[in-house]
């Protein structure tokens, strides 16, 4: 339990970094984001981490980018979850060829490859935020949805369902008032990861000049590094920060979620042992 609290307090630690970042990143940020000063700095004590090619601070560009890069995340997640959790639960719950029906659109979303299909979409339908956000959100809601079904099936089947049932609940009220609710663990469980992978696509998406040309992102960072020569230059902090961000925040989410997993074994456990 000590292990998983440490993990927790790590893990939330560098969220709570990156989120005041995100919140006030005029205070944290050592020069305005459009400040210019020479190209190509090392790093001293008046750049930490240098300058690019066209003398922005990168600290500052790292830090202002945190806010864009986590609002996608938690944006595109969260449409997800709800797109995602509904399906789940309607093709949970009820029966027959709609059940069926849900179940295929759910199977043949998971076979659809979300990179290649996210890159074609964001080529056809424009490069801005919004859209990135509309594209990775409606191509990352089959895996709750698999998940809530699964879930919600296995509730569907407990003498308390069945016996609201015999009493003539309606499927609507059984489903949204008694079942929903059941379903917070795995539900938040989904969306502290969807806002990692999230993260991770529009950064993929950004690093191959598919992001949002006008808005600084961790991704967009690394396709400007390299694109100008950031790795002949030998600038590799330009290079290299931006996926440090990225990696930490991911492993970040990934600590909570750990640790919540790890409670809900536990809750389930005792709750097992005493019945």
């Amino acid at each position: 339990m000590k292990r998983n609290k440490a993990v927790l307090i790590f893990g939330a630690g560098i969220l709570l970094v990156f989120g005041l970042f995100t919140l006030f990143p005029d205070i944290f940020a050592p020069y305005a984001l459009k400040e210019m000063d020479r190209a190509w700095l090392p790093c001293s004590s008046a750049h930490l981490l240098g300058t690019n090619d066209m003398g922005y601070d990168i600290l500052t560009e790292l830090i202002f980018a945190s806010r864009t890069t986590l609002l996608i995340g938690l944006a595109a997640a969260l449409i997800s979850l709800a797109v995602g959790s509904a399906l789940g639960l309607l093709a949970g719950y009820l029966a027959g060829w709609k059940s069926g029906l849900m179940d295929a659109v759910i199977q043949i979303f998971l076979m659809i490859p979300m990179l290649p299909m996210a890159i074609v979409i964001a080529a056809f339908c424009g490069k801005n935020m919004f859209n990135i956000i509309l594209i990775i959100s409606l191509l990352g809601w089959c895996g709750t949805a698999r998940t809530v079904r699964t879930r919600t099936m296995q509730l569907k089947q407990t003498p308390f369902v069945e016996m609201l049932v015999i009493l003539g609940i309606s499927k609507r009220q059984i489903m949204f008032r008694h079942i929903l609710p059941n379903l917070r663990e795995v539900v938040l469980s989904r969306y502290i990861m969807s806002v990692a992978r999230c993260m991770m696509l529009e950064a993929t998406l950004s690093f191959l000049g598919m992001g949002d040309p006008t808005e600084v992102t961790w991704g967009r960072m690394i396709n400007l590094a390299y694109k100008r020569g950031g790795f002949t230059k030998g600038a590799y902090n330009w290079l290299v920060m931006p996926g440090v961000c990225i990696a930490l925040i991911i492993i970040a989410f990934y600590c909570i979620n750990h640790y919540l997993e790890a409670k809900t074994s536990e809750v389930s456990g005792a709750q097992s042992y005493l019945e």
